[in-house]
């Protein structure tokens, strides 16, 4: 036999009732049944817990003393019920955001903000938009704003809004031979190490497959995060990179168009279709890019998709 959560109630209904009869009456239990089962716990416990006599039971000091354990194991139970609870209202009340580094991840904040939603926001980070597109398939987050160079298959029950693209740049140092020219052929980088995001976006498949027809295979030095020191090292490091047009300029480096590369970054919102934000998923796209416009100070990138902003027709699949 091992004590349970009920052999300490029925001790402390004993111990309230002050009589095994009334106990059992309160307990709807046979009184023989609940006198054998006060024995097994005292021959459990190696010492008798309650006093007999005529007018009932008592406990014992070393009763008394399991009592005290019982009755703040039996007050510590009784409060898991209330706080799950409270656990599950505030997770089905809470507002799940995905946050990935993507230029439009900040606007996204300020129109959560503008609707009223900030307050209700649990910001959840991913390393990849993968990543996140598994937690969307598990009904793990209600909304987020992702980038992605091609079309990514979405998980049921999500839904989409395409919000803008960006076309990519040539990031080099400033002291970089090509870095005084207006364009740069990416034929020319042939020889350059290359830096590839981290994670299982297939970032490093993106770029062999930009660079394929310009005739060779990037060199990749370094794989970091998206939210790497990727300025940094081509700063420093004098390596390579392909960026979204619409990334702050950071000292020391600079970005290059590239002729001829018809690659983009496309911005969208996802969406759970069930979820409550799911009717004002159209007005939060219109807010993010009028927030992204307001904090870039009037610079007209990224560039709406045609014929679905300033409109924001929903798509899903």
């Amino acid at each position: 036999m091992e004590l349970e959560l009920k052999h300490l109630r029925h001790l402390q209904a004993i111990a309230q009732a002050g009589s095994l009869n009334r106990a059992a009456t309160e307990l709807v239990l046979p009184q023989p049944a609940l006198s054998r089962e006060l024995r097994r716990i005292e021959e459990l416990l190696g010492r008798p817990l309650f006093e007999r006599a005529r007018a009932g039971v008592r406990p014992t000091p070393f009763g008394q003393l399991i009592l005290d354990y019982a009755d703040g194991i039996l007050a510590r139970t009784a409060r898991i019920g209330p706080a799950l609870a409270q656990h599950r209202a505030q997770r089905d009340s809470a507002l799940r955001v995905g946050w990935s580094e993507t230029v439009l991840s900040g606007p996204l904040l300020r129109a959560l903000e503008t609707t009223g939603l900030g307050d209700r926001a649990e910001i959840r980070t991913a390393e990849s938009t993968a990543e996140m597109l598994v937690w969307f398939g598990r009904g793990e987050l209600d909304l987020a704003v992702l980038s992605e160079q091609c079309e990514v298959p979405l998980p049921a029950n999500t839904g989409r809004i395409d919000l803008a693209e960006d076309p990519l740049l040539m990031m080099l140092p400033d002291w970089h031979p090509l870095a005084a020219r207006r364009e740069v052929d990416l034929a020319e980088l042939e020889h350059e190490r290359w830096i590839s995001s981290t994670g299982p976006d297939r970032c490093r498949e993106f770029l062999a497959r930009v660079c394929g027809p310009y005739g060779f295979a990037p060199v990749i030095a370094h794989y970091v995060p998206v939210s790497g020191p990727r300025d940094e090292i081509v700063r420093y490091q004098g390596d390579v990179t392909l960026v979204q047009a619409s990334r702050p300029l950071a000292p020391g480096v600079v970005h290059r168009p590239v002729p001829g590369l018809r690659e983009r970054t496309r911005h969208f919102l996802l969406y759970r279709e069930d979820s409550p934000v799911a009717a004002r998923a159209g007005l939060l796209a219109g807010l993010i890019l009028d927030a992204y416009h307001d904090e870039r100070g009037g610079y007209d990138g990224p560039r709406a998709i045609p014929g679905e902003l300033p409109w924001l027709t929903a798509r899903t699949s």
